[in-house]
């Protein structure tokens, strides 16, 4: 396959476009979609495997629903192996990544926050002179591990890139600041402020994704994961959502239709079948959730990408 452009789609403001999203545009590559709220613009891409000369935009922050196995991507004239998990976090600094080779279907969320938000909110914190550090520094061989916390935010905004759900210029700005809050802990240690509830520590959050997504077959309650860290079910709650931007069951809820996703392309299981692995008896129900979240149906998912 040869490298191809793919013109963007970018709204003007936060408010869902009336002209209906071409699906089939967004499936075949051929279309990007996108939001900008003041301080925080977002552009979802669903690309097909992919071979050529794909130069990212720099200072942004990339999340990747999909697993992807020996990804090759160019950074200052180094080529890379890159491993990605699913709903892994990369940065982009100021020099652009270009993308070399990928090998399956690409389902990814690019964040792009106001530098100058991300500066005074480094500065307030006694860091000067801040710049984006990019994920991809000196090493050939680089594994992008699940990041929770950032996966919450972009099952928000993916959802609202595919106008199912509204987020508005309030909500964005929370999530802007997560996302700054986010950077300066991977980038510089330093720990989000604590407010009335007790917060969750990074590793926390790491837990209790992990112990969702090693669940998301089985039966989760709120019970079952403030025993993990300790906190009541009262106030992981709100913890919870003050680090992700999701409650715990919208991201339990979301991780299972991103499993939903994976097993209808890696898979010829029946829609039904998929249905009730991720807990869901009521297959209309199903579909409609689905839809959702991703803007299309399991059926045209499938048929899309050809599995």
């Amino acid at each position: 396959m040869t490298s191809r452009e793919v013109p963007a789609l970018l709204m003007p403001h936060a408010k869902p476009t009336s002209r209906a999203i071409d699906l089939g545009d967004v499936l075949s590559g051929t279309r990007r979609v996108g939001i900008a709220w003041r301080g925080l613009t977002v552009e979802y891409a669903w690309l097909p495997p992919f071979q050529g000369a794909a130069p990212t935009r720099p200072n942004c922050l990339a999340v990747v629903f999909s697993a992807h196995a020996s990804v090759a991507l160019e950074q200052d004239h180094l080529v890379y192996d890159v491993d990605v998990q699913p709903g892994a976090l990369y940065v982009v600094g100021a020099e652009p990544t270009t993308l070399l080779d990928v090998r399956e279907y690409s389902d990814t969320l690019v964040i792009s926050p106001d530098l100058a938000l991300l500066k005074s909110a480094a500065a307030w914190r006694n860091v000067d002179d801040f710049e984006l550090e990019p994920t991809l520094r000196g090493q050939s061989r680089v594994t992008y591990p699940r990041d929770p916390a950032v996966l919450g935010i972009a099952h928000v905004l993916r959802r609202a890139c595919m106008n199912r759900s509204t987020v508005s210029d309030i909500e964005a700005s929370h999530l802007t600041h997560l996302l700054a809050e986010r950077v300066l802990l991977n980038q510089h240690a330093i720990k989000p402020r604590s407010g009335p509830a007790p917060m969750m520590g990074d590793g926390d959050v790491r837990t209790l994704a992990d112990f969702i997504e090693d669940n998301l077959a089985e039966r989760v309650t709120l019970e079952d994961l403030s025993s993990l860290v300790n906190i009541s079910p009262f106030h992981l709650a709100r913890s919870f959502r003050r680090a992700t931007g999701l409650a715990p069951h919208q991201f339990v809820l979301a991780r299972r239709v991103e499993l939903a996703k994976r097993l209808l392309m890696t898979t010829k299981r029946s829609v039904q079948d998929i249905a009730w692995t991720v807990g869901y008896e009521n297959v209309s129900h199903f579909r409609r959730l689905f839809a959702s979240h991703l803007g299309v149906s399991p059926g045209e998912l499938r048929r899309a990408t050809k599995v």
